[in-house]
């Protein structure tokens, strides 16, 4: 099975502690059900998905008989969350591109996320720095964000070999991009070192996000 790690008991229940409580969660991969099973605990209802055919069975035995738990058989990305469900996942880092693309196809509002540490230093990152790319630029137009809690390999079983961290995202924008405008973004920014051709004298790493839609010729929000 891939993406079979898990977080050790002592890290759920501390990242527990920064989701919001009698709320509807929309959890991507239940894997083991470990974080659904507590989930359910502080929440209204847990709506929680699994594509993975033998973790989904696993989950599902261990989730039978809790009431406010929807197991559900599929990738949580061909699914869009309901406006008052709140975002939850520990993401596989093979995933991250994908779940971006998912979030800003979808009017997702607030999202609890483990990711790879690197990966949330590029969706943060601001124009000019060295981490600054496309999926800056998708994730700072929709979504104001903040770091919650530092999540040490070792957490982990089996341990990866980077760090990950907690953080929660609002969005700011009530506007959606679809998959073709997403990669010309993507695309633009992959020669970042270039010449902007609408604002001369900055390079296309330079560009704030707005400017780097207005050189696509895509709609700002």
């Amino acid at each position: 099975m891939k993406d079979t790690r898990f977080l050790k008991e002592p890290y759920i229940k501390e990242v527990l502690n920064f989701i919001p409580k009698k709320r509807k969660i929309f959890e991507i991969g239940a894997g083991y059900g470990n974080f659904t099973f507590e989930l359910a605990k502080i929440s209204e209802r847990v709506r929680a998905f699994e594509i993975n055919g033998e973790l989904f069975e696993i989950s599902a035995k261990r989730l039978s008989g809790i009431n406010n738990v929807i197991l559900i058989k599929g990738d949580a990305f061909n699914y869009s969350p309901e406006e008052d469900e709140v975002v939850f996942s520990d993401l596989p880092f093979s995933k991250s591109r994908e779940f971006l693309f998912w979030l800003a196809k979808n009017y997702v509002y607030e999202i609890y996320a483990i990711v790879q540490s690197e990966f949330y230093e590029k969706l943060v990152s601001n124009p000019g720095s060295k981490n600054y790319t496309g999926v800056s630029v998708i994730f700072n137009i929709l979504f104001y964000t903040k770091k919650l809690l530092e999540i040490p390999s070792n957490a982990y079983i089996p341990p990866p070999r980077v760090h990950s961290l907690l953080f929660t995202a609002k969005r700011i924008k009530n506007c959606t991009f679809n998959e073709e405008s997403l990669n010309a973004i993507i695309k633009f920014m992959s020669k970042r070192n270039e010449t902007s051709k609408l604002f001369m004298q900055k390079k296309k790493f330079q560009l704030t996000p707005e400017e780097v839609l207005k050189e696509i010729g895509l709609q700002a929000c």
